[in-house]
């Protein structure tokens, strides 16, 4: 204001007087001199008066994010859910059916697909997947390497033919839809190549079978269907590129299988020799264990971002790294003790969140979904075949009064473990929809036959086991009774 006053007074002198305009210049240099010191007063001012509320705000942020809560109401239903995932297991595991048909059923009854009773639904499928790890390391850690190798080629032939034969027969029922595109057939029948490993590991164990030469060679088995099915999935991602180079369809494949054979012999050979005889010497006997232990889980971390930045499946990684340890002594019965508690609660929110989430609960009311959900069940009896390429492995040996054929009873255990789904057909079906390769419809009709398989395969591969293990025990409690009377 000062300054606009003191030049409209110049304006009304003569402005060709000398004295004037010097008198002029110097005014209206102290005045912008004194403007210029204001605003500098002002945006010291406004500078202060800004970091004030910058300390406050950062103050504020930091309280923030040291004080990280979750409600009550949050806290209770996640302790309903496990509870009521953990009764539903026993109800069902007392009734004579695997746990875990009671955990799927408590998860598509309280999560997304029906009541949404579950908070942080994410979360609980992260640790559902934590649990999925630690199954395929423990897998890789308890498998026999000797009756592997004793199995021979056999192992990839099951394996082989057990993902073309489903892979086909989805496929070809896809099509016969009439509907349904060439990319989304490939979509399902890719949802019934792989074997759960989880499912037909739980059934096997809990009959006993899982360290028999059969279970290990299940478990190999699943290992590759499973491998297969997952260069299926990281294909399938090709599939929803526009014009990707041919090239790119052989990435996952090459990546896998060079993974596999290159970090599978090391793990047969040069890791062990590694750890047993240059690493674990420099410690004390007790804590050799725990020394392996904590390598095994060194080297989980290293092959699973391995695995996944080189377009293979990070699971497979797991499953190797467990494979590294298993001629280190101590190894298994360490993980069993330390991650075994761990595992179980994590694997039944895996059954409970992971698979019963996903369960479309609400399109079961279509008719049209469940008679397509039926026929593509003929995908998954697909597999019961290939239980005729099992070995014979003790045949010869078996005493002549002996109440069943050992081959015969491995036979029926290998096809029907090799129905068992779970795991990855889920998470084949969850990519396809979640990438427009299969509709709605489509994806509830596999999502049925998927679970309906899931709860009779375990069921009936229990019930076979739960007969010979009664008939074999039957036989030797007579045989013992009959050594008694002699002697």
């Amino acid at each position: 204001v000062t300054t606009n006053s003191f030049s409209r007074t110049l304006s009304t002198t003569d402005n060709n007087d000398p004295q004037l305009q010097q008198q002029q210049a110097e005014a209206t240099t102290t005045n912008n001199s004194d403007h210029q010191q204001q605003q500098q007063q002002a945006e010291t001012s406004n500078v202060t008066h800004e970091l004030g509320g910058c300390g406050s705000s950062s103050e504020s942020d930091l309280v923030h994010e040291l004080s990280i809560e979750v409600s009550y109401e949050d806290t209770y239903d996640t302790l309903i859910f496990l509870g009521v995932s953990f009764i539903f297991g026993e109800i069902a595991y007392h009734c004579g059916i695997p746990p875990l048909v009671g955990q799927i059923i408590a998860g598509f009854l309280l999560g997304p697909p029906l009541a949404n009773y579950v908070p942080f639904p994410e979360a609980m499928v992260l640790l559902g997947d934590l649990g999925l790890i630690l199954l395929l390391v423990e897998a890789g850690v308890e498998l026999d390497v000797a009756l592997v190798k004793e199995a021979g080629i056999r192992p990839l032939l099951i394996a082989f033919t057990g993902s073309v034969i489903p892979f086909a027969i989805g496929l070809g029922i896809t099509l016969a839809q009439g509907d349904q595109s060439v990319k989304s057939a490939i979509a399902a029948g890719a949802c019934f190549s792989p074997t759960s490993l989880g499912v037909a590991a739980n059934a096997l164990s809990g009959g006993k079978a899982l360290n028999t030469p059969v279970g290990q060679l299940i478990v190999a088995s699943a290992v590759i269907d499973d491998m297969i099915g997952l260069i299926i999935l990281s294909m399938l991602e090709v599939l929803i590129l526009d014009n990707p180079p041919l090239v790119s369809y052989f990435i996952p494949i090459i990546s896998a299988i060079g993974w596999l054979v290159l970090l599978g012999v090391a793990a047969l050979t040069v890791v062990p020799h590694i750890v047993e005889k240059v690493i674990l010497p420099r410690f004390r006997p007790e804590s050799r264990p725990y020394v392996a232990f904590a390598l095994l889980w060194l080297l989980v971390l290293a092959y699973l971002p391995m695995m996944y930045y080189t377009k293979a499946s990070y699971l497979t990684g797991a499953f190797l790294a467990g494979l590294s340890f298993s001629q280190v002594e101590g190894v298994h019965h360490t993980f069993v003790s330390e991650a075994g508690p761990v595992m179980e609660w994590l694997l039944r929110i895996f059954f409970s969140a992971s698979i019963g989430f996903q369960v479309p609960i609400k399109m079961f009311g279509n008719k049209s979904v469940i008679a397509w959900g039926f026929a593509f069940y003929v995908a998954v009896l697909g597999k019961l075949p290939i239980g005729l390429l099992a070995p014979k492995y003790d045949n010869n040996t078996r005493p002549k009064n002996y109440p069943f054929n050992p081959y015969t009873r491995d036979v029926i255990i290998t096809s029907v473990a090799m129905t068992c789904r779970g795991e990855f057909n889920f998470i084949i079906a969850a990519f396809g929809i979640g990438n427009t390769l299969l509709d709605p419809e489509l994806y509830s009709s596999i999502i049925w036959a998927v679970l309906l398989a899931c709860i009779t395969s375990p069921i009936i591969l229990t019930l076979v086991l739960r007969h010979y293990n009664r008939s074999a025990e039957r036989y030797l409690e007579k045989q013992q009774l009959d050594s008694s009377i002699v002697g």
